[in-house]
């Protein structure tokens, strides 16, 4: 088992699930989601982990970020990249990777803020060998760019809120186990005379 912290943005866009569930092979296992913290095992400890993103959040406030570029991975995932907000989302998934979560921190695989659209390789995607060689099914890929490019779709959000989920083994099943609100508020010092 392994546990990973995500995102999960407000959309209602119906063309979106429609195309996810073609082209996402696992969106049957997590919805639409922008991830913090990549599945790290149980041996972790659930309460050495929400302790950690409890003190981690605690300083960060809800902020804006605007998902509107289509990328294409070295993996051949597509993604729907962040652009404004993007270095904030690598900043707080930076943050997480401290302290316990240090040794977890995959530095042969870059991070990029995303929501992931679908993969498009002639291969299964296998996650406990992500840099496994995988060879791209070319066609498929520019006919679903087409599709979404076509949806002319643009997502504003505010993440405001992690949730820690807990995903099995061969990863066929996930549930949703903790929401980590964003409510930071600065304390102001009020001068006595």
């Amino acid at each position: 088992m392994y546990f990973g912290l995500v995102h999960y943005p407000h959309i209602s866009h119906e063309g979106f699930q429609s195309f996810r569930h073609i082209y996402d092979p696992y969106s049957e296992l997590l919805p639409e989601h922008v991830t913090f913290i990549y599945p790290v095992p149980e041996s972790v400890g659930r309460q050495n982990l929400e302790k950690h993103i409890e003190k981690v959040l605690k300083t960060w406030k809800p902020f804006k970020v605007h998902f509107c570029t289509l990328e294409k991975t070295w993996d051949h995932w597509l993604y729907l990249g962040a652009k404004e907000g993007k270095e904030m989302v690598v900043e707080l998934h930076d943050k997480l990777y401290e302290g316990i979560l240090s040794s977890y921190l995959r530095d042969d695989l870059p991070f990029y803020p995303h929501i992931g659209l679908g993969l498009f390789s002639m291969e299964t995607y296998d996650f406990n060998n992500p840099t496994a060689k995988l060879t791209l099914d070319g066609r498929k890929f520019k006919q679903a760019r087409k599709e979404f490019e076509d949806m002319g779709f643009d997502l504003w959000c505010t993440i405001d809120r992690l949730t820690l989920v807990k995903v099995n083994s061969d990863f066929t099943e996930c549930i949703d186990l903790r929401d980590f609100v964003m409510n930071y508020k600065k304390k102001i010092r009020v001068k006595t005379p």
